[in-house]
């Protein structure tokens, strides 16, 4: 794809990335997932292509809720395990990113976090204090080796970390560090493999400053949610995140 062409597509990534940051700012995250399965839906992209597009708006993004919530900074001490399991199950996968084929696994993954997250909004799971280092193992674990595969690293971790009943900020700021620390690790990866250009890193800086503002005016939604809705909203967006892997998916699966 020409520069041309990218510059092109800039007011309508612009309204894309909007979107995906108001998305986050409501819910603490969310913005990837929104915004990469649009991007290749829309403009037929490759994922990995559209996972650059991504980096510099995940960085940004990630960073001023980090700033905004870092008197939080405590609970990294409940959740460094959950983390490391995470960075270093995705430092290997990610490296399979360029070698298989994730239609598949998109679809998979799509599917379960559909099935799990329609089960936790009938019936909300809750994770006891004596169960919480085996289930941060766990998430870790399947987030890196998802977010390896198919750049989704939210999911379980982020629905555990709900479930282990972190307050609002404490929860905006353990996913923004799970989703910050997540990143580089896939920007290394997409880097270190050649799948993002240098026109590809330009646009993704281009596309921060649509994505936090979005974020800035989801903040302010956010803020009039009660502890309850903000759970069942973080619920709803991983589901809407769970269909939209699985859409990417097909699509992806049926245009191969």
């Amino acid at each position: 794809m020409t520069f041309e062409t990218l510059l092109s597509l800039l007011p309508w990534l612009a309204l894309i990335f909007m979107a995906s940051g108001m998305v986050k700012g409501i819910s603490g995250f969310g913005m990837p997932f929104i915004a990469i399965p649009a991007s290749t839906i829309l403009f037929n992209v490759p994922i990995t292509q559209a996972m650059g597009w991504v980096l510099a708006s995940g960085f940004a993004t990630n960073i001023v809720q980090l700033t905004q919530t870092r008197n939080q900074w405590r609970v990294l001490g409940q959740i460094w395990l959950l983390v490391g399991v995470l960075l270093t199950t995705m430092a290997m996968t990610v490296q399979l990113l360029s070698a298989l084929n994730t239609h598949v696994l998109s679809m998979v993954l799509g599917g379960v976090m559909i099935i799990s997250i329609a089960a936790q909004l009938s019936k909300p799971l809750k994770v006891s204090p004596e169960r919480k280092t085996m289930l941060y193992i766990i998430s870790g674990f399947f987030s890196g080796l998802f977010g390896g595969l198919t750049s989704f690293f939210g999911f379980p971790s982020l629905q555990v970390l709900i479930a282990a009943g972190l307050h609002k900020t404490e929860f905006i700021f353990a996913a923004s560090f799970v989703l910050f620390t997540g990143t580089i690790v896939l920007a290394v990866g997409l880097g270190s493999q050649g799948l993002v250009t240098r026109y590809d890193g330009l646009m993704s800086v281009l596309l921060f400053v649509p994505a936090v503002l979005g974020m800035l005016i989801g903040q302010r939604l956010r803020d009039r949610m009660s502890p309850q809705v903000f759970a069942r909203v973080v619920l709803m967006v991983l589901l809407a995140t769970g269909a939209s892997m699985l859409i990417r998916g097909v699509v992806g699966w049926l245009s191969a």
